[in-house]
């Protein structure tokens, strides 16, 4: 059977042998085989389909309209070609794939910037992890409640299917399974690598995938588990994966409008929550525990109905409904201010990132003064003024990520990667880039008057920073953002 989606097989339980193939624009045809066609039916994995893997991204690159389900199932495809490659045993490569098609069924609406609203909303105990059972980033946590918990897949997966999913999901058990799902080179980036490139219409994350699978072997840790290496005529291969995450990142994922969006998405759920006290938006993003009544209301919400709740007219007047109105009619903030962290002063360097890892309404409602002086924008509320601060790891340490380098066989010993590239030695890892940026709705202005207009906003906010946070008086001025 050939299609584009699955349906038929939900409820369906037969000894016959399933298959379904599933056309793809990335990989070609995605071939699942039996329970996991059940598994695509359930309520979880369909949900997937209207949560957007990039989230607005689409106002900046039109084509971005894939989604989390789309992404699903390429991360399958991968896995078990990855897993064929290392020549996994069947009953981990079945487990494989399983968790593979639940990886992301966590993701809220606009996937990761549900992270940024939890972060906001969500009570952080002392130890910095979060209450009520989330030790974990909260899609992750949500995942694994779900996988556990949620009664639509009690048919798909049997025996300890649930249990072993997460114990996988953890790294717990098996580690050449959990590294083909989340370790440095995983099934999850080499699909969204080529999957985002395709989307967005821009070539910077495309890599040779059959070439890399093709320079895949296994190597052994000290406790005698295997796990994947590359072999060092796969250098070449890696040296351009890596890149292409670093140019995706640099030029997709932090291009400004993206940031913008998602800054503005973030803000208007936030206060949502906070200030418009709208009960779906609570209900949605504050709980008492991870509990099956949050978990139904949770997967009930997508993209669409979260938009199409905050255009009702009751939500007109709020905070929610007014910034969602303006990303629906792409009236977009604008960055008002852009400049290197490291050209402020070292007290600065020092607290401002601490100071933005929670709100900041105070800072912010001194910064909109500024831009109410500079732009004649008297009537500018400070909740409309984003202060955010960017990150961009150097390519070498983004060459070993949150799971560690990539490990390469030089012919005797497994070595780092960023060591056995000519390529990455020669890289400075300190050169590691964080800007300070503001957004806000600005009125429009002359060329001459929006040039003078930045300039007082670049002096004005950097002085404001270094009188807040530094002792050194201001730093030199930056020239103006735009």
């Amino acid at each position: 059977m050939t299609a584009g989606v699955s349906g038929r097989y939900q409820g369906v339980k037969s000894d016959v042998p399933r298959e379904l193939t599933i056309r793809d624009p990335v990989h070609g045809f995605i071939r699942l085989y039996d329970r996991e066609c059940d598994l695509l039916d359930t309520p979880p994995l369909q949900r997937l389909r209207g949560i957007r893997q990039l989230a607005m991204a689409y106002l900046v690159y039109p084509g971005a309209l894939h989604t989390r389900f789309d992404h699903t199932l390429g991360v399958i495809h991968v896995a078990a070609r990855f897993a064929g490659v290392l020549g996994v045993d069947p009953a981990n490569t079945r487990l494989v794939r399983l968790a593979a098609l639940l990886h992301d069924v966590g993701h809220g609406p606009f996937s990761h910037v549900s992270e940024f609203v939890f972060a906001c909303v969500t009570p952080i105990s002392q130890s910095g992890r979060y209450e009520h059972g989330l030790e974990r980033k909260p899609h992750e946590a949500i995942t694994e409640r779900i996988v556990l918990q949620h009664r639509s897949l009690a048919g798909p997966l049997c025996g300890n299917d649930r249990p072993d999913i997460v114990d996988l999901f953890r790294g717990h058990g098996n580690r050449l399974s959990h590294e083909i799902l989340s370790g440095a080179l995983d099934a999850d980036k080499q699909d969204y690598l080529l999957r985002d490139s395709y989307f967005c219409g821009v070539r910077y994350g495309i890599y040779d995938i059959d070439q890399l699978h093709n320079t895949l072997r296994l190597g052994t840790d000290p406790l005698k588990n295997p796990y994947p290496l590359v072999e060092a005529n796969g250098i070449h291969t890696l040296e351009q994966f890596v890149l292409a995450k670093h140019y995706l990142t640099t030029q997709v994922y932090r291009h400004k409008v993206r940031l913008i969006t998602d800054a503005m998405l973030v803000r208007a759920i936030s206060l949502g929550v906070r200030m418009d006290q709208i009960q779906c938006l609570t209900k949605l993003y504050q709980y008492e525990k991870l509990d099956d009544e949050f978990l139904e209301n949770y997967l009930a919400w997508d993209d669409n109905r979260l938009i199409l709740e905050m255009l009702k007219p009751e939500y007109e007047q709020t905070f929610a409904g007014r910034l969602f109105r303006r990303l629906v009619t792409r009236q977009l903030f604008k960055r008002v201010f852009r400049r290197r962290l490291n050209d402020f002063s070292d007290n600065v360097k020092l607290s401002l990132p601490q100071k933005l890892a929670e709100p900041v309404p105070d800072l912010e409602a001194e910064i909109a003064e500024v831009l109410r002086n500079s732009f004649n924008h008297a009537h500018l509320d400070s909740r409309d003024v984003i202060l955010n601060l960017i990150n961009i790891g150097s390519v070498r340490a983004q060459s070993r990520g949150s799971e560690g380098s990539i490990m390469v066989f030089d012919g005797f010993r497994a070595v780092p990667f960023e060591d056995e590239s000519t390529l990455f030695r020669s890289i400075d890892e300190s050169l590691n880039e964080q800007w300070v940026e503001c957004y806000a709705p600005i009125p429009p202005l002359g060329e001459s008057q929006r040039k003078e207009a930045f300039q007082r906003v670049s002096s004005g906010i950097t002085e404001l920073l270094e009188k807040v946070l530094g002792s050194d008086g201001p730093a030199n001025s930056s020239a103006p953002g735009g």
